[in-house]
C-alpha cells in the first residue's frame, strides 16, 4: 500500500461533530485566552451584559415599580467566507498518515481499517486549518496581498482604532529598554505598565477572574527570565523544573506564540502586548449557515496526489475598546 485513494466528505451534523467542534472547544480553546464562537446563530453578535445600578426599593406597597430592562453591548462579527487547499504528493501524504497511525501500539499495521485511516487524515487537517484560523486571528490583514488576508485580525483592528477619547483604545509604546538591555526589568514593567494604562472598567473585571495578558513569544521570555533571576527556593525550583503557565498580579500571561509569522510580515508590529477581559475578544467560526460548507479529502490520480479542501466562514473582533489595553513598539506603523 503507497497510496491513500478513499474519498471522503464532511458536511452537516457530520462536519460538526468530527471535524469543527473538537477543535475549537475544550482545552485547545481555552489556551487562546479568549473567546470562541462556534456555529452561534447568524449574525454572530458579541455581547456584555451591563450590571445594573441600585435595584434594591423600599418595601411600601404592593404594584411593580422595577426599572428599565438592563442593558447590553453588542456588536456583530463579520463573518469571511473562506476555504482551506492543500495537495500532497501521494507517497508523502501515505507516509504522514501512516507515522500517526504507528503512534498506536495497537494497531494492525497488515489490516488498516477506513475508520483508522479516516481519523489520522482528518487529525492532519485539522491541525492545519486550526493553525491558519489562529493566526489570520490575530494578524489577518484583508488588504495584504499574500498570505493571512481572508478576515482582518484582532491587530489590525486594534490598531485601527487607537485614540485618546472614551470609545478608542488606550495605547502605550513599548519602550527602547526593553530590547537593548538596559533596564532589567522590562517584562514585568511592561506588564505593570499595562495595568496603569487601563481603564477603572478593565480594572474592575479582575476580580471576576477573565483578565489575561496576550503577548509576543520575547515578551514572555523576557519576563520569565526575570522570574527565574529572583532570589528565592520557589525561583529556583521553578528554573529548574519550568512553569506551566505564568501570571503577573494573579492574571495569567499567555504566549500567543506568533513570533516566526510576524517575522515575515513587514506591515505589522514585532512585538505587541494586550491586557483584557477574555470575554472582549472573539473568534467566530460557522458551518451551519452556510450553504456549501463541507469538509472534502480526495485522491487525484492524474497529479498523483492528495488534496483536502475546507469551506466555511470565520470572523474576530472585539466589543469593547476601554477593556483593552494594548502595548507595540513606538516605531511600528502597520
Amino acid at each position: 500500500m503507497a497510496k491513500i485513494e478513499s474519498t471522503k466528505t464532511y458536511s452537516g451534523q457530520t462536519l460538526e461533530n468530527i471535524f469543527f467542534r473538537p477543535m475549537l472547544s475544550g482545552p485547545n480553546a481555552i489556551d487562546l485566552g479568549i473567546k470562541v464562537m462556534y456555529n452561534m446563530p447568524m449574525p454572530t453578535t458579541l455581547q456584555f451584559w451591563k450590571r445594573a445600578g441600585d435595584i434594591l426599593q423600599k418595601l411600601t406597597a404592593g404594584g411593580w415599580n422595577g426599572s428599565t430592562s438592563t442593558s447590553k453591548f453588542q456588536k456583530t462579527i463579520a463573518l469571511s467566507k473562506v476555504k482551506a487547499e492543500i495537495s500532497y504528493g501521494a507517497a508523502d501524504y501515505f507516509s504522514m498518515v501512516f507515522e500517526l497511525i504507528t503512534n498506536r501500539p495497537d494497531v494492525n499495521m497488515d489490516d488498516l481499517s477506513g475508520t483508522e485511516l479516516e481519523a489520522a487524515e482528518t487529525a492532519l487537517f485539522r491541525e492545519a486549518i486550526a493553525e491558519s484560523i489562529r493566526v489570520t486571528m490575530w494578524l489577518g490583514d484583508t488588504d495584504r496581498s499574500g498570505s493571512y488576508n481572508t478576515f482582518d485580525g484582532f491587530i489590525k483592528r486594534m490598531t485601527e482604532d487607537v485614540g485618546s477619547t472614551t470609545n478608542d483604545i488606550r495605547k502605550i509604546d513599548i519602550p527602547a529598554s526593553f530590547s537593548d538591555g538596559s533596564d532589567p526589568e522590562a517584562g514585568e514593567n511592561l506588564l505593570k505598565s499595562l495595568w496603569d494604562n487601563a481603564t477603572t472598567a478593565l480594572k474592575a473585571c479582575k476580580s471576576q477572574g477573565n483578565l489575561v495578558y496576550l503577548v509576543t513569544s520575547d515578551i514572555y521570555a523576557k519576563y520569565e527570565e526575570e522570574l527565574d533571576s529572583a532570589s528565592l527556593e520557589a525561583a529556583y525550583l521553578a528554573k529548574q523544573n519550568g512553569r506551566e503557565r505564568l501570571s503577573y498580579r494573579g492574571i495569567p500571561v499567555i504566549d500567543v506564540e506568533l513570533s516566526s509569522y510576524l517575522s515575515a510580515l513587514s506591515d505589522m508590529p514585532k512585538s505587541f502586548a494586550v491586557l483584557t477581559d477574555r470575554r472582549n475578544l472573539a473568534l467566530a467560526v460557522n458551518t451551519a449557515d452556510f450553504p456549501g460548507s463541507e469538509i472534502r479529502m480526495w485522491y487525484n490520480p492524474d497529479l498523483m496526489e492528495n488534496r483536502q479542501r475546507a469551506v466555511f466562514m470565520a470572523g474576530c473582533d472585539y466589543l469593547l475598546p476601554e477593556l483593552i489595553s494594548l502595548a507595540i513598539p513606538a516605531t511600528s506603523e502597520p
